[in-house]
């Protein structure tokens, strides 16, 4: 799961590859109130999962995020 949510940051919020670690922190990689709003919309509509930009901005590292989205994929 942690390899599409990097895809997502990369390819469509042009976060830089090498800032997008497991272990970095949401704001280190960019991941700013309004980028988080945005993959909010993008987790839904590419993988058909909910997860609300107040969740996203209650996680501290990209790994968390990849977590809670793999959480949903498997609900």
């Amino acid at each position: 799961m942690f390899d599409q949510l990097k895809t997502i940051l990369v390819e469509d919020l042009q976060m830089r590859t090498e800032d997008v670690v497991a272990t970095a922190d949401r704001t280190e990689v960019g991941l700013d109130s309004l980028a988080v709003v945005e993959l909010s919309d993008l987790l839904s509509k590419r993988l058909d999962i909910h997860v609300s930009d107040y969740e996203l901005l209650e996680l501290a590292t990209v790994g968390d995020i990849a977590e809670l989205v793999a959480e949903r994929c498997r609900a």
